[in-house]
């Protein structure tokens, strides 16, 4: 037998005794308006409190992109979009929140119609939905890092 095997094998290993943390893949839902505005509002109950963010949530097993960003938009916003009406993938950034959150967050997203009005379906987790400009989340105080981060990355046409 290899001695470098049995030593590394008498080694205790040292992640056994830790919980092994994964990033999580988020999906964030850009919901634009024909002028370019995008819906956004503020978070509340959850990391990023406060922040400005887009509607979305984790991927659930078995889950397309666009599966989850309907069901997300459906959640929040009590809008009925179709899984065939988003473009998804959009874009993508990684982001480490804080020690306990880091995430692959995965954009969609999906044109509607001028008069479209998205409802605050759950309050406890959002102030409220609004309409904004790119430039307006631009100049924003206090985004959510993978609002910011897609906001920022001039590749990506908004």
């Amino acid at each position: 037998a290899n001695p470098w095997t049995r030593a590394r094998l008498a080694m205790p290993d040292e992640r056994a005794t830790e919980t092994q943390k994964h990033p999580r893949i988020g999906v964030g839902v850009i919901i634009r308006r024909e002028d370019g505005r995008i819906v956004v509002g503020r978070r509340r109950g959850s990391h990023g409190l406060g922040q400005l963010a887009l509607p979305g949530g984790a991927l659930e097993w078995k889950e397309s992109i666009a599966q989850c960003a309907s069901r997300e938009t459906m959640e929040e916003t009590g809008l009925d979009i179709a899984p065939e009406a988003w473009i998804a993938p959009f874009a993508m950034c990684e982001s480490v929140i804080d020690e306990n959150n880091h995430w692959l967050t995965v954009f969609a997203l999906a044109d509607v119609a001028a008069d479209c009005e998205p409802a605050n379906v759950e309050p406890h987790k959002c102030e409220g939905w609004t309409f904004m400009s790119i430039g307006d989340v631009r100049e924003a105080d206090n985004l959510f890092l993978p609002l910011r981060k897609l906001v920022n990355d001039r590749t990506v046409a908004l």
